[in-house]
């Protein structure tokens, strides 16, 4: 029984290199998931230790991916307004004349 929570735990990890298109929260609930159901299987040995370790594991890592993912978007943010507020400031001066030489060139279309 043992090496079949083992063999299920390698089949759930290596299907999680499939899902390229989750966000952190759900990849953390899928690993948490499958950590969980391995240790409630070890520890408690039965199918019912195995649902508690998928439960409590699923949702710890779902709460943890979460956490990630909120901490990487206020960072995206953060760096979007520092850009944006220092481009901001290098527009705000006079505007600059464009040279002109007279005479369009003469491959245009005017």
């Amino acid at each position: 029984m043992r090496y079949l929570g083992i063999a299920l735990g390698l089949i759930i990890a290596a299907h999680l290199g499939g899902c390229a298109n989750l966000n952190k929260t759900q990849k953390g609930a899928l690993l948490g998931g499958g950590a969980g159901a391995l240790a409630g299987q070890v520890i408690g040995g039965d199918t019912k230790g195995t649902l508690i370790g998928t439960g409590v594991g699923a949702l710890g890592g779902a709460l943890s991916g979460n956490y990630l993912e909120s901490k990487e978007n206020q960072a995206r943010h953060q760096g979007y307004h520092r850009g944006y507020n220092q481009g901001y400031q290098q527009g705000t001066g006079q505007p600059q004349p464009l040279a002109q030489s007279g005479e369009p060139p003469s491959d245009s279309n005017w």
